[in-house]
């Protein structure tokens, strides 16, 4: 049986990182993790990944202020995919990937909130960060 947040972590994995190499899917997975376990953000991995609503800019993970439909396709590969990198991730049976990041960016942009924080990996097409204030 998968739990709701494993679906929530999913979800995101499935969005941000779906045409990523499997390593990337962890690295997204292991985000939301991370927040969960930040006292600066939600406890749950569902609040984490719906954080800061459906504004563009102030959404926690860019596929849920687009403003496309945020439905995975659930018969493919990728969705497949998501929830056993997702269960893994948030059984603590994967090994670390992006450290203790919390933030991640596409290499096509540049958010004003890396200034002042650490790069701890690049993986694929992202960025991931550690201490962002």
């Amino acid at each position: 049986m998968i739990l709701y947040e494993v679906m929530c972590i999913a979800t995101a994995i499935y969005f941000e990182a779906r045409g990523e190499p499997l390593v990337g899917r962890f690295a997204v997975a292991e985000v939301v993790v991370n927040r969960m376990n930040d006292p600066r953000y939600p406890s749950d991995a569902c609040s984490v990944v719906y954080d800061g609503g459906e504004t563009y800019r102030e959404c926690a993970f860019s596929f849920y202020c687009d403003g496309k439909s945020d439905q995975p396709d659930t018969d493919s590969v990728a969705w497949y995919s998501a929830k056993r990198v997702a269960q893994a991730v948030y059984e603590g049976r994967s090994a670390p990937v992006v450290g203790d990041a919390t933030h991640y960016h596409a290499k096509r942009v540049r958010p004003d909130w890396v200034r002042g924080s650490h790069v701890v990996a690049t993986v694929a097409n992202h960025i991931f960060y550690e201490g962002v204030k």
